[in-house]
């Protein structure tokens, strides 16, 4: 069997993480064999130390090759919010941060939209999942590598936010970017008002998150108890169906034994 070349093994391991969850290992462990079989032993071992997804990473995996433009948008979403950062953290006016927060907020909660319902398809919703999708969205869109890693589609554990917008180490080179013109260093009040301006920022932000994953667990709450009574129908129009039938059974029956009757007994 000749030697697989390189890129038909990158390819052949992204329809791993692209497939069924379930189907991961058992897929994996045979690329591994077929290549071991065809003499590439690196390739082997290296597929074979692959490790399958939770089950949030294989949604946002494919939920990176299905919405696409929102994974694109998310970064051109990404660099306006750095951008917005330095200047509000420099004196700017932090109207576009403030805006591009929000936009940030409608289309995480569009893309998490869109993976709940590939969840959904293989019936692996709940609030857990939906909370490490949302995390690891927005992580996405203030961290490049984080954007890089959502984009490859080959997650096997959610992502997390930096810690502080401001403070990730991978935003310190926005940092140095773009500057309001000035005639004067800021003052010491300036100073204050922008960073109480930032902590208020942060703080909105903060509460409007934790709304959401509210929201989310409150709308997975009523989504269940919309798919239990909807199963509750269905098994009460059954138990009637039966019903029903017995009844014209009972009643055939009936007609039957009253005819007999009659035939026998015309005075009855």
């Amino acid at each position: 069997m000749p030697e697989p070349v390189a890129e038909d093994v990158e390819l052949r391991i992204d329809a791993l993480y692209a497939g069924a969850l379930d189907r991961f290992t058992p897929d994996r462990d045979a690329l591994a064999k077929e290549l071991r079989a065809g003499g590439d032993r690196e390739a082997a071992e290296r597929v074979r130390a692959l490790r399958k997804p939770v089950v949030a990473a294989w949604a946002l995996n494919r939920l990176a090759r299905e919405e696409p433009k929102g994974v694109a948008e998310l970064e051109r979403l990404g660099r306006r919010l750095r951008d917005a950062q330095a200047d509000a953290m420099s004196g700017g006016d932090p109207e576009p941060l403030r805006a591009a927060t929000e936009e940030r907020r409608a289309l995480v909660g569009r893309l998490g939209a869109a993976a709940r319902a590939i969840l959904a398809r293989e019936g692996a919703g709940g609030a857990g999942q939906d909370e490490s999708v949302a995390s690891t969205l927005d992580a996405a869109a203030v961290d490049e590598r984080a954007l890089e890693a959502l984009r490859a589609g080959r997650l096997v554990k959610p992502l997390r936010p930096p810690t502080g917008f401001g403070e990730a180490p991978e935003l310190a080179v926005v940092a140095g970017g773009r500057r309001p013109a000035r005639a004067a260093a800021p003052s010491e009040e300036d100073e204050r008002d922008r960073a109480r301006s930032v902590r208020a920022l942060r703080r909105e932000l903060a509460a409007a998150e934790a709304k959401e994953r509210k929201v989310a667990k409150a709308a997975d709450r009523a989504r269940a108890l919309l798919q239990e009574a909807e199963q509750r129908r269905a098994e009460a129009k059954d138990r009637l169906k039966e019903a029903e039938t017995e009844l014209r059974g009972a009643t055939l029956e009936r007609k039957r034994l009253a005819a007999a009757v009659a035939k026998l007994d015309p005075a009855h």
